[in-house]
This record gives C-alpha cells, sequence and structure tokens, in this order.
C-alpha cells in the first residue's frame, strides 16, 4: 500500500517546463558589414521533450548580450512570460495529457499586445468609413499599414481631408476612440519597456484586472464605464481569438 501511494505521489508531481534562449545560427543570417546576425529562438523544455520557435518580439543579433544593449532588459523577461503562461493556460484547457505540439502555433496567437489589437480595430473602422467618402485617392494616400502610424494620426488628418467625415461617422464611434485612447494613456510607459499586456495575460485574467484597476481610478464615480471598457478590449481580443482559429 506504501509503494502504490509513493508511485501515485511522484506521479502527480507537476513537470517543470524551461525556456532557454538562443541565436538560431542554423538559418540565413543577416549581414551587416562584416557582422553576422542571427534570428532569436526559444528552446522550451517540458516532460524530457524540446521544441523550438522564432521569438515574436526578438529581432536579429550578433550575440544574446547585445538584446539588452537594443532594447529595454525586459524584452527576454516578456518573451518568457508569454511563453509560460501560454503553456499553463493550454494545460489547463486541455482534457488530456499536455505535449508541446502546436504550442508555437499558440504562442503566435496570444504574444501579440493588446494596444496592437485596438490599433487594428481603430484603423480598420476609420478605413471603412474613408471608403465610403470622396475622393477616394485621399484614402489611398493615408498609410493605414504602417504599424508606427497611430490611429490617431490618421484620425485628425481624415476630419482635415473630408469635409462630410463626421456625418458617416458610426453611433458609438466617439465612445470606441475614448476607450481606445484611454486604454493608450494608461499603459504608454509600458511600451517601451515590454512589461504591456498581451492576449494571453487578458486569457487569464491577470491584464482584465490590472485593467479593471487603473479603470476604477480614472472612472472613480462610474461603474458602467470600467464595464463598458472591459466589454470593448473583451470584444476584440475574443474577436481575434475567433478569427485565427478559423
Amino acid at each position: 500500500m506504501k509503494k502504490e501511494q509513493r508511485k501515485r505521489s511522484v506521479s502527480s508531481k507537476p513537470k517543470k517546463v524551461t525556456v532557454k534562449f538562443f541565436l538560431n545560427q542554423a538559418v540565413q543570417p543577416m549581414i551587416e558589414g562584416k557582422v553576422k546576425r542571427y534570428p532569436l529562438y526559444a528552446l522550451i523544455t517540458y516532460d524530457r521533450k524540446n521544441t523550438m520557435m522564432r521569438c515574436h518580439y526578438g529581432q536579429y543579433y550578433k550575440d544574446l548580450a547585445e538584446i539588452d544593449k537594443a532594447h529595454y532588459p525586459g524584452l527576454l523577461a516578456m518573451e518568457e512570460r508569454v511563453i509560460r503562461k501560454s503553456i499553463d493556460y493550454e494545460m489547463a484547457q486541455s482534457k488530456s495529457e499536455f505535449d508541446l505540439k502546436g504550442i508555437y502555433k499558440k504562442y503566435d496567437q496570444y504574444c501579440i499586445g493588446i494596444h496592437m489589437l485596438l490599433s487594428e480595430h481603430m484603423k480598420m473602422l476609420l478605413w471603412n468609413i474613408l471608403m465610403r467618402l470622396e475622393p477616394f485617392e485621399f484614402a489611398k494616400a493615408l498609410n493605414f499599414n504602417d504599424p508606427d502610424v497611430e490611429f490617431d494620426t490618421l484620425y485628425k488628418m481624415a476630419r482635415k481631408l473630408y469635409k462630410d467625415f463626421a456625418s458617416l461617422l458610426p453611433k458609438d464611434f466617439d465612445q470606441e476612440i475614448e476607450a481606445y485612447q484611454l486604454f493608450m494613456k494608461l499603459y504608454r510607459g509600458s511600451f517601451f519597456q515590454y512589461t504591456f499586456p498581451t492576449i494571453i495575460e487578458w486569457l487569464d485574467n491577470s491584464a482584465v484586472n490590472g485593467f479593471r484597476e487603473k479603470l476604477k481610478e480614472h472612472y472613480s464615480q462610474s461603474h458602467s464605464m470600467v464595464n463598458k471598457s472591459i466589454e470593448f478590449v473583451d470584444s476584440i481580443v475574443r474577436g481575434k481569438l475567433e478569427q485565427s482559429d478559423t
């Protein structure tokens, strides 16, 4: 009986996940002068099995030490945080024995920053409005595809370019702009420090709780605005995941 109990306790012990970063020298390097730079990868070990995948936010480097010089030191910490949370979440969702098969696909979905989703959403809404206005050449001249061009910039330009712009705005567009701009304001300090919330942190509720606390400070007298802001972000996150699964 004691031996059987011991076997059960050993088998129920949580399996360790390890994450090790490396530069993948098996792929074509980026060459700058005489310096060869390689993309950042993560080697993940779980249950004595390995898988590796390209890091989303890492770029090309000559060595690992260069990462902290090229980026804020939080980049690797964020990559590891997203990887571990993605694995934890998939473990909790799995109805059978978990393994690392396909985890890179989930990581690609889960690592996206919430602010990037919101920006993409607002740009899409704005583009749909401009498609109904003349001349269409003005809309084509605006650079909607450049991630460095913020929605606020495009919105200000559109208002100046089109006389009939305001008449075509959807009913709740002003509220969505307010929710978007508030999110960007509340998290602005995190964008260059790799501490911004990602999809996986929305799914495990850590980002939801953090956002709610920030909203309570801003909307101290309005619980409805807190709930509406969270619902706005949640609908975009869920919509993105549904789109990715199709």
